[in-house]
């Protein structure tokens, strides 16, 4: 038996060293067949702080420079406060703006709020981060993925080199509550500390 179990763990460390796993075949499965090349830590830093600008600074130009053609947003922080007080199950998990014309005219419609970024990472199409909203008197905490692509129009992306990036799927949580809080004298069923009094059953 034991010369058995030796024999098989000689072939499979034979089998997994033929195998090209190394930093260029971890590389490849991160891009994708519509990409030529791989955004920058520089240039996803500028993705990060540029979807910043459209929280803090809207404006519909800047908008249509970053944000892609096709662009699809799904945030369970956002549909809470959508369809508070009357949230249910079936309103979460589900894409939030399906397109591009429809996130730029939700923002353009919200007062803008201070944005800080925390961190940022990357991989070859998608730029993670971590920021701060400051709306008065609170410090909003959220974290965000961005997958990319490059710009197909001239003018439009961010980039410091030739390759300009636009965002073309945004999936994004923060802390809504805060929201919620400072809505709570225009929504229906939140007492004066911004606590939702409703019925919740927790399974």
């Amino acid at each position: 038996m034991r010369t058995f179990i030796f024999t098989f763990l000689c072939l499979l460390a034979a089998y997994c060293a033929a195998q090209p796993f190394g930093p260029t075949s971890v590389k490849l499965a991160n891009a994708t067949s519509d990409s030529t090349s791989c955004i920058s830590t520089a240039d996803a830093v500028l993705v990060a702080n540029g979807f910043g600008q459209i929280l803090s600074n809207f404006s519909t130009s800047w908008g249509d420079i970053l944000i892609a053609d096709g662009y699809t947003d799904q945030s369970d922080s956002v549909a809470t406060l959508m369809h508070s007080p009357n949230l249910v199950a079936s309103d979460l998990g589900k894409i939030t703006f399906g397109t591009k014309e429809s996130f730029l005219a939700g923002e353009k419609a919200q007062p803008g709020v201070p944005f800080r970024l925390l961190n940022t990472w990357s991989s070859c199409n998608a730029v993670t981060f971590r920021y701060v909203l400051s709306p008065p008197d609170f410090h909003v905490q959220g974290i965000a993925v961005a997958e990319v692509e490059e710009a197909k129009k001239n003018g439009t992306g961010v980039g410091e080199g030739s390759t300009k990036w636009q965002i073309k799927t945004f999936y994004g949580e923060f802390n809504s509550a805060v929201w919620l809080t400072d809505l709570k004298s225009s929504i229906t069923g939140c007492d004066v500390n911004g606590n939702v009094t409703s019925n919740v059953t927790v399974a």
